[in-house]
């Protein structure tokens, strides 16, 4: 490969942390409709604090055209896997809208196809256009007065709810705002369960579910939280250990085996807040304000570090499961910063330890 400076990549990434491990957005190589991934998404029917999600963000639709287009066939369709023999909850699809000429301006739109729905384990297409099922709004106005409503009934046309957030707005009109974020999420906290998400069309326009895909940013999320500010960033280190395979007649190896692999994720907190110190400490308890510790129980956790690939986008490192690790000191000094240093060691999960996702758009 010849020299690129464009390739040299300098900058900081964030490092954020869910826990408990309960809602999971993962690549999965097992189950995929078209290509070789999927992007499976798990709740495990032990919490519900927020949904887990797949993001796309889509360039240039506007609400009037999204509005005229979500009602024709093939316009708006992916296909879904939903975990065999469960009936539940399983995948709704979010639009999220921001008005270009306001800071404020802001609705999200969610459609729920599939509530009380029996998982059936086989790839199967959903066409918004055959089965609308928009039922609430929320956001705000131009000047931040909220807006919301979750009392309509399902089937409610996208005319009458492109009508009423037309009402809403201070300027009576807000057919330029721009379709930013559409998400397809699992939120209810019970029954564990499993949705498989693949081979999506945005307005027309299809986009390839894969890692390093064609579809533009996109992310898969959980209810992840920051740890905010860093001394020394985020640093990642791999090991693998090896075996040589000797036999008698050769003085080198003739092959050699990995017998083992590891990865830690190092961060030192700058913010000392009662989160990341429950972060850090394997068993440390966190209830309200008081964090506790002595009862020794592990903690697994679901991290993710994103920054910027050499090309400008988003370069996304997922870790479905992992652990703290280490010791953790934190000094108390006058004139200097307390930092709470944490490792985290990763851990074989369902799916993929470790991916590393650059986005092309």
């Amino acid at each position: 490969m010849a020299k690129t400076k464009e390739n040299v990549l300098v900058g900081v990434a964030t490092l954020s942390v869910r826990r408990p491990n309960d809602a999971i957005a993962e690549w999965d190589a097992v189950n995929f409709h078209a290509g070789t991934h999927s992007v499976k998404l798990t709740k495990t029917g032990t919490g519900n604090a927020g949904g887990t999600s797949l993001i796309v963000r889509p360039p240039g639709i506007t609400f009037a055209s999204w509005a005229t287009n979500i009602a024709i066939a093939d316009k708006y369709t992916f296909y879904y896997l939903h975990q065999l023999g469960i009936r539940g909850n399983f995948t709704y699809i979010g639009y999220r809208f921001d008005d270009p000429d306001s800071d404020n301006g802001h609705v999200e739109l969610s459609t729920v196809p599939f509530q009380n729905h029996d998982g059936l384990g086989i790839w199967t297409k959903y066409d918004e256009a055959d089965a609308p099922a928009l039922v609430g709004y929320y956001g705000e106005n131009e000047v931040g007065d909220r807006m919301d409503d979750w009392s309509l009934a399902v089937g409610n046309t996208t005319a009458t709810i492109k009508g009423i957030i037309d009402g809403l707005t201070i300027d009576g009109d807000a057919d330029n705002w721009v379709l930013t974020k559409v998400f397809y999420t699992l939120f209810e906290s019970s029954p564990a369960r499993y949705a498989c998400i693949d081979t999506i069309v945005i307005n027309g326009v299809p986009y390839t579910v894969e890692p390093g895909g064609d579809a533009p940013a996109i992310s898969l999320s959980s209810p992840f939280e920051e740890v905010g500010y860093t001394e020394d960033g985020v640093s990642m280190e791999y090991t693998a250990d090896e075996a040589d395979v000797n036999v008698e007649e050769e003085t080198f190896p003739i092959d050699r085996k990995i017998t083992g692999e590891g990865l830690t994720v190092t961060c030192n907190m700058a913010e000392a807040t009662l989160a990341n110190m429950a972060h850090a400490m394997a068993g440390a308890a966190l209830s309200g304000s008081i964090l506790r510790l002595g009862d020794g129980v592990q903690k697994y956790v679901n991290l993710k570090i994103e920054g910027t690939n050499p090309a400008g986008y988003l370069r996304a490192i997922q870790v479905p499961k992992a652990t703290a690790t280490g010791a953790v000191g934190m000094s108390y000094r006058k004139g200097t910063k307390t930092i709470i240093p944490v490792t985290f060691g990763v851990l074989k999960g369902d799916s993929d330890a470790v991916t590393i996702v650059d986005n092309i758009a």
